[in-house]
């Protein structure tokens, strides 16, 4: 046997023929739970024992345990060579690579070394912009801005395309953009495009990139140096991509543009769990997929290895009903199973209080808690599960709940780690001057900054000079002596030690005075925020245990590409979240809940004309289940406090067929 027949021995037909396929365009309509991942690893694995260099070969994943996963699987398959395959995210596909580039592209503004500015940093430099126009914070909200902003960077427009109406290059969607602008006052554009301009500027001063500038930046420095996009076609001869449903303008632009003229892209995805335009994904991306990549083939896998013949039935028969999609129909060798329950409780109090005692049962009968997922539309319909479970002893998780990285004593830490790393960083220096209080207030900040630009000093720098010369005075000046003595010591013993930061970085937090000064708060309010910097603070120190050449930037990288990633915690609990967070997992059993017109489908979406992609997030929903799956609603439900009589959602009737009306939903009938 060949080391190729080794490779696909166990796939059936169409996931061999995709493992097979070679070169030129190639476009898997994978259905869900069709094996995937196990596809696009296996056809890494034809490549490499091909004779492909493993570095001549590009895979891009959504999210950085996908790539993890299709690494291990990779090496398991041919061994060590497939590490050096580069498999990450979009983003830090591209962060990795302007990094190496970015310097033989000075119209950027930025130096290698850039910083990946968070959310938080995102939001302070907007406000900064927002009030050097003298704009009104509360009524010029900077979170609408950001949001606004980063809709037109997917779509690679830019301010000038705004204030001109009309594109800047050729990659941009026009139609899209101006179909964008329309929707929106023509002030708002006005201001927004202004705003927008500011914040780029300061973006560039402070040598950083937003995460939407990461891909944008990287297709116009591909768009603009032809010799680094023809370096970087010769250096990557096959790509793959995987969810490219979830693809949106700029991200496409990316692949074609790497891609070159020889083509050989795999796109993996299907359109069917199209899911996330509310994040600029762009279903054509994947329905006109040959439009982009002419001569494309197309192989569909719709055999089906993860649920039972009554929840694929179910699937199909609702997501028929979509007239934008590539035809499929998903099959499976799994036993009937049993039928699909659908229950209507009467509040959505008693909606809870049934699921809850169906995973008593089920609990009873032998299931583990992890067994169990609760799914809902909006995290608000969350809470009287929560309450239920909690009443029941029950253990469970909310994933996505409050995240680690967004507390203040987190971001607060994380400003001392970023200035230290990037001495320009205004944003965090302004975050970390009173975190303790150091008596250093607005204007003191604005003589600070306008010295260092003045002289051309670094920030830190700067902070002595000011104490040293009486730009600041007394307690300002003492504070701001003892700061850059910190910082300074930290810089240096990260010269010392490059790839040893977080010892330097632990000391730092310490002799500053800030962890001192959260255990001071923490007496006071009888709080554990301290516990939180102690956590960080292990973090750092397994990061670098498993890193051991990464140092400080890489560290900061990688909290940076930790933004709108999974939450991936296990344990033997129920899971309670959104199907939009649920999307790649999968249960033994599911419970879909609020199966009511408004809620699924939900009524801003119907209003904004999206019920197909309504339908395919009840789909997603659907096939998360692997062995039950039980679709309940409540027949009243309180709305702007008041009790409302609901209406079953359309979505019940599409996938389990005609049954009778109310009160009484019915389990499925078989075909």
């Amino acid at each position: 046997m060949s080391d190729l027949e080794a490779i696909v021995e166990g796939l059936n037909p169409a996931q061999r023929a995709a493992a097979l396929h070679q070169d030129g365009p190639l476009l898997v309509i994978a259905g869900a739970g069709a094996g995937k991942t196990r596809t696009a690893t296996h056809r890494l694995a034809c490549l490499l024992a091909r004779g492909v260099p493993p570095e001549a070969v590009m895979c891009i994943t959504f999210t950085n345990k996908a790539a993890r996963e299709m690494r291990d699987r990779a090496v398991a398959l041919v061994g060590a060579d497939a590490r050096r395959v580069m498999i990450r995210t979009f983003h830090s596909a591209a962060m990795v690579l302007l990094r190496q580039y970015i310097g033989d592209f000075p119209e950027s503004g930025r130096t290698p070394s850039f910083t990946v500015a968070d959310p938080t940093i995102q939001l302070a430099l907007l406000k900064e912009a927002i009030a050097e126009r003298n704009f009104d914070l509360k009524a010029n909200r900077p979170e609408s801005f950001l949001w606004r902003i980063g809709r037109y960077k997917n779509e690679l427009a830019d301010p000038e395309s705004l204030l001109a109406r009309q594109p800047s290059h050729d990659l941009m969607d026009w139609s899209r953009v101006l179909e964008m602008i329309r929707s929106t006052d023509r002030y708002v554009n006005r201001l927004t495009a202004e705003i927008w301009k500011r914040y780029e500027e300061k973006l560039r001063r402070n040598d950083m990139v937003d995460f939407d500038d990461l891909i944008n930046l990287f297709v116009q420095m591909l768009r603009e140096k032809p010799d680094i996009r023809a370096d970087l076609q010769r250096r990557f001869t096959y790509l793959q991509v995987d969810e490219f449903q979830d693809t949106n303008v700029a991200q496409l632009h990316m692949v074609k543009l790497l891609a070159g003229k020889r083509q050989n892209v795999m796109a993996v995805g299907d359109d069917a769990q199209s899911i996330y335009s509310w994040r600029s994904a762009d279903i054509r991306c994947i329905l006109e997929f040959e439009r982009h990549f002419p001569g494309a083939r197309t192989i569909l896998l719709e055999q089906n290895y993860r649920s039972t013949g009554a929840i694929i039935r179910a699937a199909n028969r609702l997501i028929a009903h979509n007239a934008g999609q590539r035809p499929k129909r998903l099959f499976t060798a799994a036993p009937e199973g049993r039928p699909v329950v659908a229950h209507e409780a009467e509040t959505e109090v008693d909606e809870a209080k049934w699921v809850v005692q169906r995973i008593r049962a089920g609990a009873e009968a032998g299931r583990r808690w992890g067994d169990f997922a609760i799914l809902y539309r909006t995290t608000a319909q969350g809470r009287p599960f929560e309450e239920e479970l909690r009443e029941a002893s029950i253990p469970y998780q909310v994933v996505g709940g409050p995240r680690f990285y967004d507390r203040r004593e987190v971001q607060d830490s994380l400003a001392y780690l970023r200035l230290v790393h990037n001495p320009r960083d205004s944003v965090s220096l302004e975050r970390v001057l009173n975190a303790p209080r150091r008596g250093i207030g607005e204007r003191g900040l604005q003589r600070l900054l306008a010295l260092a630009a003045q002289r051309g000093v670094d920030l830190i720098a700067a902070l002595r000079v000011a104490a040293d010369e009486g730009v600041l005075q007394d307690e300002a000046a003492a504070g701001a002596r003892q700061l850059h003595d910190h910082l300074r010591r930290a810089r240096e013993a990260l010269e010392r030690q490059p790839g040893r930061f977080a010892a330097a970085m632990e000391r730092l937090l310490r002799e500053s005075g800030y962890l001192a000064y959260l255990q001071e708060e923490d007496r006071r309010k009888e709080e554990r925020r301290s516990e939180v910097v102690e956590s960080l603070i292990a973090a750092m120190h397994e990061f670098e245990r498993r890193s051991p050449d990464g140092g400080l930037g890489a560290y900061l990288d990688h909290l940076a590409l930790l933004e709108g990633q999974e939450d991936e915690s296990g344990g033997d609990v129920v899971k309670l979240q959104t199907i939009h967070s649920a999307k790649g997992l999968e249960y033994p059993v599911v419970f879909v809940v609020g199966m009511e017109q408004g809620l699924l489908p939900y009524q801003r979406a119907l209003e904004e004309g999206n019920l197909e992609e309504e339908r395919r997030l009840c789909y997603v929903a659907i096939t998360r289940a692997r062995e039950e799956l039980y679709l309940t609603g409540a027949r009243v439900r309180w709305q702007r406090g008041e009790m409302v009589l609901t209406t079953p959602s359309q979505f019940l009737s599409e996938a389990l067929g005609p049954g009778p009306a109310q009160p009484l939903w019915v389990p499925a009938s078989a075909d």
